[in-house]
């Protein structure tokens, strides 16, 4: 239920103290800080072992051996229990992606939706059936996700300043609070230590589709700096779609002592789109859109096992969007949001004998003036604890967390887990993870009304336990083989209910269960003779448990291919395929014949010292395929372009 302004708590209230807690939380917190504090004698390296990781290097990259996002701290992927998937900027370069769309939909059980079939266009997406609303997106430490709807938009995001993305499939609530499907996590480049290298390229392709981009990084007289800034743009793969999208990324850093390092991240990103004609409905789109986002960080070795970061956030997100009736040329009253966010972080870390705890704290003030809802301007405050600890014991490695959410609009939520990894050899590591998890409803269904709609003051939080065991090896010759099994039991699922039927108004109220289960399957080679191969499969069945009816909304199975060539010394090859089965009504006339495929060749034709240059051709969907949910947005058809790149 809704709260009172008498039972609302300030900010200053919650951060310097628990008395705004339930006695059952706090007596569990407590047990848990006991726990996660005993700290027994033992020396265990935390961190992955030189033999592990010589053996790793045959299949993965650096950067995919440490991953952040599970525990909210820097650990080997050896000790995640949750099923998470890393993409490296390597990996972003190879398959010339333009924005994060793009990257995300080569990831094995995430489902991206486009709403145009151009580079830049506006994208939704979906993590093993997860509904759109369910998935987080970070980036330096910032949701991007619209506050009305919760929904994220991920086609006009750049990618160049991207060091990795890294994607928890599954209720990340007890590290993340409100993410019942999971997180995106795109973590940037930091700047570089050589002083004024950087890159510059431009590509061009059909239909006047281009993408220039620059970056500069490097660290003179202490200061470390990363600039980046592009323009992408596109007269539409489709007819009466166009693009327009510019960007610029800065962040700089400081160490302000041998122990103590001040960073500042700056991103602003303009976005105009002509989103087609939707003519099966009558209607066009289009829309305007600007992102800023602002990032100030602090952290500071205190002791040589405690470390303390502190990050304050500011974002402002922006959006119009025009519709109007095709036929007759008549425009509606645009829609307008203005979406304002404000938060601060603390996060203790500490490493010792076998544990790596966090203990941190969230606060975030959201605000949304916007014209869709009559009469009001909507708000949030969302202030949370959480803790966690990896307590590494030879090959054993558990992870119990647990975070508290008071919100000013909804019911509270504690989300704990258990995570649990054990290296059966040298070669395969079992995983299981038990979670508790929650995704707080959008804010336009709790406070405003609109033409059709009336908001529900009583809605409440949809609440999910999930289940995930897997198992990774590499005894199989010259391949890495990973399986993961889900089982996602969710309550209180938001759905549509009529008011009055009469004047066709209708609400939003928490009665509904859904229960995803599936498996997902993927298979890494080795490198041979230049070329590595990768396969994955997803299958999924998606019920309501009550009535046993199918939940015709996401695929039941997708597969991905890959075929890599690298010769390390001047030319890179990627040809990669993706396969959806859409199990959608058959109103929406989905077409998923084809399994679509790119091609992406790289050829160095210089390389002297620190410079390099680089032509690269690129193919979409070569065959001319068809896969698509709904008619009204079609995917696009074979296109090409090519470009050049030169790495000072």
């Amino acid at each position: 239920m809704a709260k009172t302004a008498a039972e609302k708590c300030s900010f200053k209230t919650y951060l310097f103290s628990l008395g705004g807690f339930p006695m059952s939380l706090r007596r569990a917190a407590a047990l848990l800080f006991v726990c996660l504090f005993l700290v027994l004698d033992v020396s265990q390296a935390f961190a992955i072992s030189e033999a592990e990781k010589t053996f790793l290097q045959m299949y993965f990259k650096d950067e995919e051996l440490v991953v952040i996002s599970a525990t909210r701290s820097l650990k080997s992927v050896t000790r995640v229990a949750e099923n998470v998937e890393v993409v490296t900027k390597e990996d972003i370069e190879l398959m010339n992606a333009h924005t994060v769309a793009d990257v995300l939909n080569t990831v094995n059980g995430v489902i991206v939706s486009p709403r145009t079939s151009s580079p830049g266009g506006p994208s939704v997406l979906s993590i093993q059936g997860s509904g759109l609303e369910h998935v987080a997106v970070f980036m330096d430490g910032i949701r991007v996700n619209f506050l009305e709807t919760d929904v994220p938009d991920i086609g006009s995001f750049p990618v160049q300043m991207i060091e990795k993305i890294e994607v928890i499939k599954g209720p990340a609530s007890s590290a993340w609070g409100s993410s019942l499907g999971g997180v995106v996590n795109i973590i940037t480049k930091s700047p570089g230590t050589r002083p004024g290298s950087g890159m510059a390229s431009v590509s061009y392709g059909e239909r006047g589709t281009a993408d220039m981009r620059a970056e500069l990084t490097g660290t003179t007289s202490g200061i470390g700096y990363y600039l980046s800034a592009g323009h992408l743009r596109t007269a539409g793969l489709r007819p009466e779609e166009d693009g327009r999208v510019t960007d610029i990324y800065l962040k700089v850093s400081h160490d302000i002592s041998k122990k103590t390092s001040i960073g500042l991240s700056l991103f602003y990103d303009k976005v105009r789109r002509e989103e087609g004609e939707l003519s099966d409905l009558d209607l066009f789109r289009n829309s305007k859109m600007e992102y800023l986002l602002a990032n100030l960080s602090v952290r500071s070795q205190l002791t040589d096992e405690l470390a303390l970061s502190v990050n304050a956030r500011a974002s402002r997100q922006r959006s119009d969007l025009y519709v109007g009736i095709l036929s007759s040329g008549e425009a509606f009253e645009p829609g307008r949001s203005d979406d304002r966010k404000y938060g601060v972080s603390a996060t203790l870390t500490w490493r010792r004998a076998i544990h790596n705890v966090v203990v941190g704290t969230d606060y975030d003030y959201r605000k949304a003036v916007t014209n869709n809802l009559e009469g009001v301007h909507p708000s949030q405050n969302v202030v949370a604890i959480y803790a966690n600890d990896t307590i590494s014991l030879g090959r054993f490695a558990v992870t119990p967390g647990i975070r508290y959410d008071h919100t000013d609009r909804v019911s509270d939520f504690t989300s704990p887990s258990l995570g649990v990894t054990y290296e059966v050899a040298d070669k395969t590591i079992l995983r299981g993870y038990v979670a508790r998890g929650f995704n707080l409803p959008p804010i336009s269904s709790t406070i405003g009304d609109a033409t059709f709609f009336r908001h529900n003051p009583a809605l409440g939080p949809e609440k999910v336990w999930s289940y995930q065991a897997g198992i990774e090896s590499g005894l199989l010759q010259y391949a890495w083989v990973k399986v993961s099994a889900f089982r996602h039991d969710i309550r209180d699922a938001i759905v549509i209910a009529d008011v009055d039927p009469s004047e066709g108004t209708w609400t939003a109220i928490n009665a509904d269960k859904v229960r995803r289960q599936g498996i997902e399957v993927q298979i890494r080679s080795m490198k041979f003779d230049n070329f590595t191969v990768s396969a994955g499969a997803m299958f999924m069945d998606s019920k309501n448990p009550t009535t046993g009816a199918d939940i015709r909304q996401w695929p039941s199975y997708t597969y991905d291919v890959s075929l890599k060539y690298d010769d390390e010394k001047s030319f890179r090859a990627l040809l990669k395929g993706r396969y959806v089965w859409w199990h959608v009504d058959s109103g929406a006339k989905a077409k998923y014949d084809s399994m679509i495929f790119d091609i992406n060749l790289i050829k160095a034709v210089l390389k002297k010292q620190e410079r390099s240059c680089e032509v690269f051709l690129t193919g979409h969907n070569i065959f001319g395929g068809s896969l698509y949910e709904d008619s009204l947005f079609k995917n696009a058809p074979r296109w090409f372009e090519a470009g050049l790149r030169y790495n000072f």
